[in-house]
């Protein structure tokens, strides 16, 4: 009866050498011989079932731990994404700025030579219309 335990049970490598010889024991100590095939395959049926319920579990920790990967992964894909696109609206705003301070140092550089005009002009109309200053100038330059 041990081989026939051995070859059921061992295929599956849930149960130990040394637990299969124990359960023999047991079964053998406890049981009528007409009994214990009938023990035995219930060992088995649990054994089976323990093993099952296991890989059941595993396969179920394995698709939970993928759709979180997969879910992480989207993140970053998203994340990513979102980075481009504030890059994008960035250099945009960038390109803008630069632009209206291109148009700022255009409007400054006019001012300036509008500036210096009316200055020159100002000062021209200063010494024709004060005829002491014009007097001063023309006697010095005498």
């Amino acid at each position: 009866m041990q081989g026939n335990m051995m070859q059921v049970i061992q295929p599956n490598h849930t149960i130990s050498q040394s637990t299969i010889a124990l359960i023999m024991k047991l079964i053998k100590k406890s049981y009528k011989e007409e009994e214990q095939q009938e023990v035995l395959n219930d060992i088995v049926a649990i054994v089976d079932e323990v093993k099952r319920d296991n890989r059941i579990s595993s396969e179920l920790i394995r698709e939970e731990v993928v759709e979180k990967l997969k879910g992480e992964l989207a993140t970053k894909d998203f994340v990513r994404a979102e980075i481009a696109g504030v890059k994008q609206e960035l250099k945009q705003e960038i390109a803008k700025v630069e632009k209206e301070i291109a148009e700022v140092r255009a409007n400054y550089r006019s001012l300036r030579q509008e500036m210096k005009f009316y200055a020159i002009g100002l000062g021209v109309l200063i010494i024709i219309l004060q005829p002491k200053v014009f007097d001063f100038i023309t006697a010095f330059l005498k």
